[in-house]
């Protein structure tokens, strides 16, 4: 959770909003650039991702970072918003457009466009029509500042947080439960709950306040930060010393100071509270992440790494990928595995050295060496990966096979030796099904499958192949021909492929995606999460997972769509992620 920003004492026009700039070397109040600006949108891959601002990146750097509940947006230069983290409500969707200012709430996200009107998306209430200079985004809603001064507020209106008096402010604020203005004297007004006087601020002069849950911080005019509401965490016990911003989160606090530096304060589980060194002209505090402004324009976030918050950019290049349930992995050129999203039993923590090849199961990981021997990591419900040189392997949720030199399939795990042991033979390649249901592909083309045959997944079609891919009680086989058969459980509409010739086959728990000769994705079947709607590009291979796909473009560049609530459809950036925090569960509600 998180919760605003910070507030100027004088309201600017939004002519100077727009004309904010990457070039500015000192520090500066951040609604200079938006108020309450957070970043946070998301993971949809490189290219609709937000990247870490050069020369090169489309729309050039960014001018402010807004960060929500787990999920992040910032504002380009050209006016358009890019955002990154958790989008299981659409929080980390942005609309295209042109705005001013971007700020996030729990569970969604506004921005001001250059004509005064707000837009958000993902589970808020919904803005009204009206002309405002800055916003600041709250729990499940938020507030405006009008053109005219006046506060209007919009979503939850518990304890009349969304009530705001009347009057003229420079200045608003929306927190989890509570609000606050800023007189155009520099006295502050809140209303809302008040059960740790979070909302009962020193009667004092200040220059900008921002929210965070059951407390409130405000920069005093001389630059000093005053804290006041709920003392956990050391939350209202801010540093001494002069400070340009000041911007709370939910359980961490961040200040900016005069010279540029950061500093930070509260909780620090997963690192929030602690800033690199260096220049900064921003700062946004979140829920156990923070992200900071350079002067160049980059993003630069540390912290909690849920959603692949922390990773704006995915500029990583990649021979091959794979995706697993709830995590994927990426063969670097230079052998490496990088593997990205939930990391409970340590599936996305590969080791070390070189690889030829990666495949992603349930709760494991496995690599195969360029001397043929296999390496798994994460989940030992598999089992040891046996000795000996393999051509190939396939992880499934409880079990795992490898295609030895030989062409023999060998296959271990924790399903019962009766359900998985493989038919003698030779075999060109061999899949495993999420649960308990194996095919191996002959050199002849033809298929032979076992295990688990409840829906005839087991029982595939006569005929030549030239590949097999399995999910959870469907199978699907791609004829050498370029066209594709399925068979098994029949729902989602998985056994109704599209028709047309492709180069490869990919299925999930409950959708498939398949990569056309011509490399373009098309997928079937479920797409709660928008799983089956793949970018329309251009690309050279496909990976699905239980419910998120990714594909490798030709240059080598990672693209992920789909469900991304423990990152794994935010394929990691150039430089390395902060924390790879593992809880994937989005923040408790707050009323």
């Amino acid at each position: 959770m998180r919760l605003r920003r910070r507030f100027a004492v004088a309201v600017l026009s939004l002519s100077l909003l727009a004309a904010c700039s990457e070039e500015a070397s000192a520090p500066r109040l951040a609604d200079e650039s938006s108020s309450g600006s957070s970043p946070d949108v998301v993971a949809a891959g490189a290219d609709d991702a937000p990247r870490l601002a050069d020369e090169s990146s489309s729309g050039g750097g960014f001018v402010s970072v807004a960060a929500g509940a787990g999920h992040w947006c910032g504002l380009r230069l050209d006016g358009s918003i890019r955002c990154w983290g958790y989008n299981y409500a659409g929080q980390a969707s942005p609309p295209d457009g042109e705005f001013v200012a971007v700020d996030a709430g729990r569970a969604h996200t506004c921005g001001l466009h250059v004509d005064g009107d707000v837009e958000c998306w993902g589970i808020s209430g919904t803005p009204p029509s009206d002309q405002f200079g800055s916003l600041d985004a709250g729990l499940y809603g938020g507030c405006g500042l009008r053109v005219d001064g006046t506060a209007r507020c919009w979503g939850d209106n518990s304890d009349g947080r969304a009530s705001p008096p009347g009057g003229v402010f420079a200045a608003v604020a929306a927190g989890w439960s509570h609000s606050c203005g800023l007189r155009v004297g520099g006295q502050v007004e809140c209303w809302g709950r008040d059960w740790d006087s979070q909302a009962s601020p020193p009667d004092d002069e200040f220059a900008s306040v921002s929210l965070g849950y059951r407390y409130s911080c405000g920069l005093r005019t001389g630059g000093a930060v005053e804290c006041w509401g709920t003392d956990d965490l050391g939350l209202t016990s801010p540093p001494s010393g002069e400070f340009a911003v000041v911007d709370a989160g939910s359980g961490h606090a961040c200040g900016l100071r005069t010279d540029g530096t950061l500093q930070c304060w509260g909780g620090n589980t997963a690192g929030e509270a602690s800033p690199p060194d260096g220049e900064f002209v921003a700062v946004s505090a979140g829920s156990g992440l923070s992200c900071g402004l350079r002067p160049s324009g980059e993003l630069e976030c540390w912290g909690d790494n849920r959603g692949g918050s922390a990773s704006p950019a995915s500029r990583d290049k990649f021979t091959s990928i794979d995706a697993g349930s709830s995590h994927s992995c990426g063969l670097r050129a230079d052998g490496a595995v990088v593997c990205w999203g939930l990391d409970w039993d340590g599936q996305a923590s590969p080791p070390g050295g070189q690889f030829a090849a990666v495949a992603t199961g349930f709760s494991q990981s496995c690599g195969l060496r360029t001397d043929g021997t296999l390496q798994c990591w994460g989940d030992d419900e598999h089992g040891q990966a046996p000795d000996g040189e393999f051509a190939s392997v396939s992880l499934g949720g409880s079990s795992a096979c490898g295609l030895r030199v030989s062409g023999a399939i060998k296959c271990w795990g924790s399903d019962s030796v009766e359900t998985r042991a493989p038919p003698g033979g030779v075999f060109a390649a061999v899949a495993v099904g999420l649960w308990a249901h194996f095919c191996g592909l002959g050199t002849d083309g033809a298929l032979q499958c076992w295990g688990d045959d409840e829906h005839g997944q087991a029982s595939p079609p006569d005929g030549v192949f030239a590949s097999v891919s399995l999910g959870d009680e469907n199978s699907c086989g791609l004829r050498t021909g370029g066209t594709i058969e399925c068979w098994g459980n029949t729902d989602h509409g998985l056994a109704l492929p599209p028709d047309g010739a492709f180069a490869a086959i990919a299925l999930g728990a409950s959708h498939a995606c398949a990569l056309r000769d011509d490399g373009v994705i098309r997928c079937w079947g479920s797409d709660d999460y928008g799983q089956a709607s793949p970018p329309d590009d251009v690309f050279a291979a496909v990976a699905v997972g239980h419910s998120h796909s990714c594909g490798m473009r030709l240059d080598g560049t990672v693209q992920c769509w789909g469900s991304d609530r423990s990152g794994q459809a935010s394929p990691p950036s150039d430089k390395p992620s902060p924390t790879n925090w593992t809880e994937p569960a989005p923040p408790p509600m707050v009323h």
